[in-house]
């Protein structure tokens, strides 16, 4: 499937109004709000109120099927030219339905670029002093050592002594007491009945729900690399060479 399908949909008056895949024009054509005038084409059967992209050339075009690196016409895949960690913290008008950032690369051209760009977002976490994992991080090793207990609960391995297990259950039991608003509702409601370690392990949705805890979470005031990078650009800071 090509990633440029170059369907056009015209206006009542069949003016151009913008460029779309056939998927948007089966939209239009399933709802009697055009009607079919070849495979690539539709017009619509209603007076729009806009414009569309028809003062807009660049949206006009037929669009090339070939990667813009090497020309291939093979394997291609639509690549953002600015990266979205990057991109979403940019002004409306800059990022929203734009497509100008989206260009047909081939998957041997992404991977070099993907290589080339990891080294210059690296430079850019050196420069603005935004790490890449970014900051205002909530580590909770509670809640880590809590999940790898329940893991070995949930295991049920024999070998594991009997006063283990009742370690493991006790570590299990605190963070469920001291932790009770990271559970499912009913997991909380549970944990509300319980009288020791050996009636909460004894729910395993409550083990799982432990398991699947992240042991790191972002804070109140976390700032991703992406926000602090477009943030320090917004604010006059000179691109690094």
């Amino acid at each position: 499937k090509p990633v440029y399908e170059n369907c056009s949909v015209l206006d009542v008056s069949g003016k151009l109004l913008f460029r779309a895949g056939r998927k948007k024009l089966d939209w239009y054509l399933s709802r009697n709000l055009a009607r079919e005038i070849n495979e690539t084409t539709i017009q619509l059967t209603f007076q729009n109120k806009g414009v569309g992209r028809s003062e807009e050339p660049f949206y006009l075009q037929d669009m090339r099927n070939a990667c813009v690196v090497c020309s291939s016409t093979e394997n291609l895949t639509m690549h953002h030219v600015v990266p979205y960690q990057y991109r979403q913290y940019m002004a409306e008008e800059i990022k929203s339905h734009s497509s100008f950032d989206l260009l047909p690369v081939c998957t041997g051209c992404h991977d070099r670029y993907e290589r080339h760009a990891n080294e210059l977002k690296r430079h850019l976490a050196e420069c603005f002093e935004a790490p890449f994992a970014g900051i205002g991080w909530i580590d909770r090793p509670d809640v880590g050592k809590a999940g790898k207990a329940a893991a070995a609960l949930l295991s049920k391995n024999p070998r594991i002594p009997r006063a283990r297990l009742d370690d493991l259950g006790e570590v299990v039991w605190r963070v469920a007491v001291d932790r009770v608003a990271l559970f499912s509702d009913e997991t909380r409601r549970w944990i509300e009945t319980c009288r020791d370690a050996a009636d909460v392990c004894a729910n395993e949705t409550l083990l799982h729900e432990l398991c699947a805890m992240e042991v790191r979470v972002a804070g109140p005031d976390f700032r991703s690399h992406g926000e602090m990078v477009v943030g320090t650009v917004l604010r006059g800071q000179r691109l690094p060479q």
